[in-house]
C-alpha cells in the first residue's frame, strides 16, 4: 500500500517536472534587428514535431552605461531561456509587474541568448588573453587605447568610414 502510494507520488511528481521549461537549444529561422526579435526553431523535437516560436525577444549584454550585440543570422544555433513568469508583461518597462501566477514555465515565455557551437562547427582558435572580433566593428564613444598591433595610437593612421 505505501509502495504504491510513493509510486504515485514520483509519477505526479516527474509529470509536473516535465511540464518545466528552463533552457533548450534553438535554430533562428528569422531575425529583426530593429526589434531585437527573431523567430526560432527547436532543435529537439515534442512529440514527434519541431516546433517554432515567434517574435522571441534577443537577450544581449547591456547595461546602463553600453550594449554588445552581435547579430545573430538565420541558421545559427542558439540557446534558448524560458522565464517562468509571463516575459512580454516583464518587459514593459523597468518597473516591477504583477503576473498571472498560474501561467507558469509556458513554453511561450522564451529569450534568445547568444550563439553556441556544435560538434560539426570548426571552433575558433581562441586564446585566453585576447578578444577576437571577426567583422565589422563601430564604436559608438570614447575609445581609449595606447597601441593597436604594437603601433602607438598616437601615431597610428585611421581609417574613415
Amino acid at each position: 500500500m505505501i509502495d504504491e502510494l510513493l509510486r504515485i507520488i514520483d509519477e505526479r511528481i516527474e509529470a509536473k517536472i516535465n511540464k518545466i521549461n528552463t533552457v533548450a537549444l534553438g535554430i533562428i529561422t528569422q531575425v529583426d534587428h530593429s526589434k531585437l526579435r527573431c523567430d526560432v526553431k527547436l532543435k529537439h523535437k515534442i512529440q514527434g514535431q519541431e516546433i517554432e516560436l515567434f517574435d522571441v525577444p534577443i537577450a544581449c549584454l547591456k547595461s546602463s552605461v553600453g550594449t554588445i550585440y552581435i547579430p545573430l543570422q538565420e541558421g545559427d544555433v542558439v540557446l534558448v531561456l524560458f522565464s517562468k513568469y509571463e516575459l512580454e508583461e516583464q518587459l514593459k518597462d523597468k518597473q516591477a509587474v504583477a503576473v498571472n501566477e498560474l501561467l507558469k514555465f509556458n513554453i511561450n515565455n522564451a529569450m534568445v541568448f547568444c550563439g553556441v557551437f556544435t560538434l560539426a562547427d570548426s571552433i575558433p582558435s581562441l586564446q585566453p588573453n585576447k578578444i577576437n572580433i571577426i567583422g565589422d566593428v563601430y564604436i559608438n564613444g570614447d575609445l581609449d587605447f595606447k597601441t593597436i598591433r604594437g603601433v602607438n595610437a598616437n601615431e597610428g593612421v585611421w581609417h574613415q568610414h
